[in-house]
């Protein structure tokens, strides 16, 4: 139970931090930065693209599946904490997602691949992939 419970805050978190980096910088009363409509409107793109998946026949790999989820969260942690520094996204808000990362980060594992049947190894075989992006992979394959 506590394993769909992350899970499920993961697919969360992808979805919220995405969306708070292509979005937040357009509030005005939180306090956060406004990007210009130009540099707006390519950050709403981004954000669409890394939801999409790009290569859908793939062979699992475990290796290169938790090395490609492992490098995306990180990244996802690391570009937050940038934009929260920055004043361009919530610091509350990006704390609050990145503890569901950092508990995704800890989940995805050689072992965990290994294990996984069903959407969970549609997940891994998705990472198996350079093309994907983990927000992707983990928005198609809701396990």
């Amino acid at each position: 139970m506590d394993h769909i419970r992350i899970t499920t805050a993961l697919r969360a978190s992808f979805a919220s931090l995405l969306l708070a980096c292509a979005f937040a910088a357009t509030a005005k009363d939180d306090g956060t930065k406004q990007l210009p409509p130009d540099v707006q409107a390519t950050v709403e793109g981004i954000a669409q693209g890394l939801l999409q998946v790009q290569e859908t026949d793939v062979e699992l790999s475990c290796g290169k599946a938790v090395e490609n989820a492992r490098y995306g969260l990180e990244t996802m942690l690391e570009v937050g904490q940038k934009n929260a520094d920055g004043g361009y996204i919530d610091r509350a808000g990006f704390e609050a997602q990145a503890v569901k990362l950092r508990a995704a980060l800890a989940e995805v594992t050689p072992q965990d691949c290994a294990a996984a049947t069903g959407e969970k190894e549609a997940f891994y075989r998705c990472m198996s992939s350079d093309y994907n992006h983990v927000a992707a992979c983990a928005n198609a394959h809701r396990f």
